[in-house]
Parts: structure tokens; sequence; C-alpha cells
């Protein structure tokens, strides 16, 4: 005797029969559904990473400028070198 699970009292056949499965024309809304969300979802995760990538290069190149502007600035006050002149030349 077959319990109740396995019976499918719409139909009156047995669940898990070949006759009693769905055509497979029923399961292509889901899949659609599915590769579309996953679609949105790398697009989504690739817009955030070019956007992390933008705003390093951003910062770096803001760090690289400050640190050339600062190698470029004399530490020590540059003084004017006085030669000797040859007066008889």
């Amino acid at each position: 005797m077959s319990s109740s699970a396995d019976h499918c009292q719409a139909c009156g056949q047995a669940a898990f029969t070949p006759d009693a499965a769905r055509p497979a024309r029923r399961f292509w809304p889901s899949i659609v559904r599915i590769a579309v969300i996953e679609v949105v979802v790398l697009l989504a995760l690739a817009g955030l990473f070019i956007a992390y990538l933008n705003w390093s290069s951003e910062a770096s190149f803001a760090e690289f400028l400050s640190a050339t502007k600062t190698l470029a600035a004399p530490s020590l006050p540059v003084t004017e070198v006085h030669l000797p002149c040859k007066q008889g030349a």
C-alpha cells in the first residue's frame, strides 16, 4: 500500500512515475528568470569593481602627485654663489 505522499490526489496517479512528470516547458520561465537575475548581479558586481578601481587609481595618483611636490620643493634655502672675477683677463 502506498502512502499519501506517493500518490497525486489531483491526477489519481503515483507522483514519481514518468506519466506524472511535468512538461519541461513549465520550467523555462523559472530558468530565464534565474539567468536574468544572475546577469544583473554579475553586472552590478562588475560595476562596483570598476568603480573601486577608478577610486583607488585616483587616490594613488593623488598620493603620487603629493609625493612629487614634496620632493621637488627644496628643504634647504638656496644661496647665490659668487665666483671671484679675474681682473687681469
